[in-house]
């Protein structure tokens, strides 16, 4: 079944491309358009998920899919709903499309690893370069971010990129598929 109120932007990347920031950005866009919205972030939404989820593939696609059960439930009451999730697998992210339909969008924000490990805020890459972490999405061997093969737009947030390009991308990505 493909629901038809409000639409969803989805934002996913590896962990520090820049989803949250992004995020934040849109809210004020959509706030100055008089849009209400609703924001889930994968991080805050992963911490409450009942049960303990690890970051194995499985893990990875429960959570995943509860964020978009989240979303079957909620996204109808807002003009808008922002999620911001690292959304690692081609075929979770299918399978959200089609709940969804036209009524989503995915965003791709992507950074090089030289970018990511420089503005590593949560220092997970270096927990990752020092065996800490094993399974880091898109960094380790054993946890693969499969980059989206059909984004509706892309936002390259590596260290020569500055902001701006990127919030005129999201500007007139507003102006032709929100508003």
């Amino acid at each position: 079944m493909v629901f038809t109120k409000g639409k969803i932007i989805w934002l996913t990347g590896m962990s520090g491309t820049g989803k949250s920031f992004y995020s934040k950005y849109l809210v004020n866009k959509f706030k100055e358009l008089n849009k209400r919205t609703k924001v889930l972030d994968g991080d805050d939404i992963r911490n409450n998920y009942d049960a303990p989820l690890g970051f194995s593939k499985e893990d990875i696609s429960k959570n995943n899919l509860f964020i978009a059960n989240i979303c079957k439930k909620e996204y109808q009451k807002y003009d808008i709903t922002i999620v911001s999730v690292i959304s690692p697998y081609e075929a979770i992210r299918n399978t959200i499309k089609d709940l969804f339909g036209e009524n989503i969008y995915f965003i791709y924000v992507k950074a090089d690893i030289k970018s990511l490990k420089y503005r590593d805020t949560k220092k997970l890459y270096h927990k990752a370069d020092n065996n800490e972490i094993r399974d880091l999405i898109g960094y380790s061997k054993i946890s693969k971010y499969e980059e989206p093969l059909n984004p509706d737009i892309t936002l390259n947030t590596s260290s020569l990129n500055k902001p701006e390009q990127n919030y005129k991308i999201l500007n007139n990505f507003i102006k032709k598929y929100i508003c």
